[in-house]
């Protein structure tokens, strides 16, 4: 900007030293590579808005430090930047140029090859974290390394964009996984468990049961509960295992969504007319802007057909604000039912805030009611309450005639449970 003599201002030096700072800081001038805090834009566009799979391959010197010890730091840095020029090779060799590639920080030996491919596998990440090792392996930086007793570690991990979970927190996430999975192989079984999870959200490779909930008293079907499982024959065929691994990872809110829309789509050919579907829902999948959609008219179920579950897999942080959604939701016609009430969920009070039209008690109030008078007094008091409230509840878990007979003598007017029936084959 010209200044008040006609003459261009200088460039202020300090400002020309903390620019030039903070570029060395986000370019490595030895590996000529960029790090991974300018990576996430050009890693948005590999997913091009159609929702592709993005694989992460980490290339990494895990005993840098040994390395240093060995070589020296000018050998270490030579390495390094032949390591860097040959990830350049193998992305335009191997991959046609189609991957990108970073580096964690700069100096660190630390490699990100970023690349997107439709409905990509687990075992296809593999093959071409596999052909990573093969091809440093064969160069002469790999011989180098092997003849002084070090060796490169190769990790993978892969992740979907979800609209829920924050873009730079997928794949900070993402590329700390792969490190960690070349940098640490106690982490690698855990590491398996993400991939396969990742790979059944990204091939839709959910199954569904349902379970019907049932009038005590003369054993007809009020609606049935949506049950989700992994694929047959997987670490994930365990719902239990399925979704705790889940709402350890940042796949939580992309596997609840998942279920949902599973489980609509094969609910009508299940549940007859007048049935309510019973879903179980994450309280955070209440935000997710594309919940009311999926079910349209073309999905065959009526809004006051379906009965959401609040689960306790994620806690609510501002009830204030979760019970004004929940309001508009019941508002479209949905109703609301807090699942496993008594056994999480907080306070009967939050309970009482959220006015859902179902309590469901689960396994652990049910189990051996008939010998706890401690149980059946607090049986007494929840009914009660839910009387006060307005809620109808459901005994969940009802496996003996005996827990069967008491609940009806307390006066629970719904139940499920395997003694009353089990779920159906999954869907």
């Amino acid at each position: 900007m010209p200044s008040g003599n006609g003459k261009p201002d200088k460039p202020d030096p300090r400002l020309r030293a903390e620019l030039l700072r903070y570029r060395n800081l986000l370019y490595d001038r030895l590996t000529g590579l960029p790090t991974l805090p300018v990576a996430l834009g050009e890693i948005r566009k590999l997913i091009n808005g159609d929702r592709r799979t993005v694989g992460v391959i980490c290339v990494d010197f895990c005993q840098s430090y040994g390395l240093e010890n060995s070589f020296g730091w000018q050998s270490t840095d030579d390495l390094i930047m032949n390591l860097a020029q040959l990830m350049v090779v193998f992305n335009e060799q191997v991959m046609d140029g189609k991957g990108l590639l970073f580096e964690e920080a700069i100096r660190t030996g630390s490699f990100f090859l970023f690349f997107a491919r439709e409905g990509l596998t687990t075992e296809e990440l593999a093959e071409v974290a596999q052909l990573v090792r093969e091809f440093v392996s064969s160069s002469s930086v790999g011989k180098e390394l092997l003849a002084g007793g070090f060796d490169v570690s190769i990790g993978y991990s892969l992740f979907v964009d979800d609209p829920l979970i924050r873009f730079e927190r997928l794949v900070y996430s993402a590329a700390r996984d792969a490190r960690d999975m070349a940098v640490d192989a106690e982490k690698r079984d855990e590491m398996l468990q993400y991939r396969e999870l990742a790979q059944i959200i990204a091939g839709e490779r959910i199954r569904t049961r349902f379970q019907p909930i049932m009038y005590l008293g003369d054993f007809t079907v009020l609606g049935h509960e949506a049950l989700s499982m992994g694929p047959p024959n997987t670490i994930f065929d365990n719902a239990e295992r399925l979704f705790s691994f889940a709402a350890r990872s940042e796949f939580g809110h992309a596997l609840d969504r998942l279920c949902r829309r599973h489980a609509v789509r094969v609910a009508p050919a299940h549940i007859k007319d007048g049935e309510l579907l019973f879903l179980n829902t994450a309280a955070v999948s209440f935000s997710d802007p594309s919940f009311s959609a999926d079910f349209s008219d073309d999905s065959k179920l009526r809004k006051e057909d379906v009965v959401l579950e609040l689960t306790e897999r994620t806690a609510i942080h501002d009830l204030t604000n979760f019970c004004r959604t929940l309001g508009n939701f019941k508002k479209e016609g949905f109703k609301i039912a807090v699942d496993d009430a008594g056994a999480g969920y907080s306070s009967l009070s939050t309970i009482a805030e959220l006015q859902p039209d179902f309590l469901k008690f689960d396994r652990s109030m049910v189990a051996h009611i008939h010998e706890s008078r401690i149980k059946q007094e607090l049986m007494r008091t929840l009914l009660e309450m839910a009387d006060r409230t307005g809620s109808r509840v459901i005994a969940e878990g009802i496996e003996m005639p005996e827990e069967l007979e008491m609940m009806r003598e307390l006066g629970v007017e719904l139940g499920q449970g395997y003694y009353l029936e089990r779920p159906s084959k999954a869907y």
